[in-house]
């Protein structure tokens, strides 16, 4: 362990060596005490003073300076306690805040392609969630940035394990109406699914032919709604006649604005009042969850 937790310091190290310096002191990291030996409190360290010697002014003129500087900075946080990096985003934007609407931009901009694209090593809506609110809410900051990370903002909230979803309208196949309350029964399950999209079927065909899955069904401990992520259309109304019957079958028009960008087959886990519990599980995963709890009523 302790050779273990060596490897580990010397590594913090050379990332952040002490007195490095980027593009004519643009960017002077902190470093750590020597008598601070513990791994999270090291990288606290640096969270929390990563931007002291900052002079944000210049920083701005050499855009690929700061990018690589904020991904070193994003690159730390997974490994220091959320309050840290929580206040080190707060006090950050906050100074932003004060001064044009350039910086907070910049800094959105930067959240965005680091923790929030597709490309994004580290995915993060925790992270991204301040920023994207600090630039919807600059007023000094154009129109359709704003409404851009506004829609960040919007799905961040919505549907982050965490949050409480909201009651969304949908359409079934018939026609008629209905919202996510009024079927929700004990765990709630929603699955993005796409007509004719092979992976969805298998995964429908999987929960369908599951025995536990569908015993709790019966039971009524687990409701699973397949949604159609689209305005109603004809090949989702034809094709939906073969979905399970004990599932609800229906169509959210709106729901990317929740969601945000949806890959089907994508799978969301939520309570009776309709909170976040977990997302983008394996379907394999709720297999083996949903056989333990159906062993485990038996067994009462």
């Amino acid at each position: 362990m302790k050779k273990l937790l060596t490897i580990i310091l010397l590594a913090l190290a050379a990332v952040f060596p002490a007195g490095a310096q980027i593009q004519e002191n643009l960017f002077v990291y902190p470093t750590p005490p020597d008598t601070m030996t513990l791994f999270q409190p090291r990288c606290d360290y640096i969270i929390s003073r990563f931007w002291d010697r900052t002079n944000f002014d210049q920083a701005l003129l050499h855009p690929a300076e700061f990018n690589k500087a904020f991904g070193d900075w994003v690159s730390i946080m997974p490994h220091a306690s959320a309050d840290t990096v929580h206040n080190a985003i707060d006090r950050l934007l906050a100074g932003f805040g004060k001064k044009g609407g350039d910086k907070t931009l910049a800094a959105a901009r930067l959240a965005e392609a680091w923790v929030y694209s597709d490309t994004s090593e580290l995915h993060s809506e925790e992270i991204m969630l301040p920023f994207a609110r600090a630039a919807a809410a600059h007023k000094k900051i154009d129109k359709a940035d704003r409404a851009h990370f506004a829609a960040i903002e919007k799905v961040i909230n919505s549907s982050m394990v965490g949050s409480t979803l909201p009651d969304l309208e949908f359409f079934r196949p018939d026609g008629s109406k209905g919202k996510l309350s009024e079927i929700a029964q004990g765990s709630v399950l929603l699955f993005f699914n796409e007509p004719g999209d092979p992976r969805s079927s298998i995964v429908r065909i999987r929960f369908d032919a599951d025995p536990n899955t569908r015993a709790l069904i019966e039971d009524r401990e687990l409701t699973i709604v397949s949604i159609y992520p689209h305005k109603p259309d004809a090949k989702w109304t034809e094709e939906a006649k073969d979905y399970p019957a004990n599932w609800h079958n229906v169509a959210i028009e709106d729901a990317a604005e929740y969601f945000g960008k949806i890959a089907a087959p994508q799978l969301y886990f939520l309570n009776s009042e309709l909170k976040v519990l977990a997302k983008n599980m394996t379907q394999e995963y709720l297999l083996g969850a949903f056989k333990y709890t159906n062993e485990s009523r038996r067994k009462k």
